[in-house]
């Protein structure tokens, strides 16, 4: 065996990945681990609204409710909050006129401003 080297070679010595286990989607009830696992999916949420409005240059507003009320909110850098959700709430008003018809008649409708 050659001085250096351990376990033959190599072969069958790779480090393997670990797999992120899936998450069972229920309340956590230890106070502290729900704290830092929210703060842990905020971030990450928040990061994730970033990198969508600077790859495809799309307006974004996140905003977010802490369990004790606080208040996290993001807005891409080309708008503000306000700006992003009069849009929503103009979009949401032209919606519900297209669909003041007779009962039971409903458009159906995909606007894109």
């Amino acid at each position: 065996m050659e001085m250096g080297k351990v376990g033959g070679g190599g072969e069958g010595m790779r480090k393997r990945k670990t797999k992120r286990g899936r998450v069972e989607m229920r309340r956590i009830e230890d106070r502290t681990s729900r704290q830092v696992r929210f703060s842990k999916r905020r971030s990450g949420l928040f990061k994730k609204a970033y990198e969508l409005s600077v790859l495809c240059d799309a307006e974004v507003a996140l905003v977010v409710f802490s369990p004790a009320g606080r208040l996290y909110e993001f807005a891409s850098s080309s708008s503000s909050l306000e700006k992003i959700f009069g849009r929503y709430w103009d979009l949401l008003d032209r919606t519900i006129d297209l669909n003041a018809g007779p009962r039971g008649c409903q458009v159906d409708c995909n606007i894109q401003v």
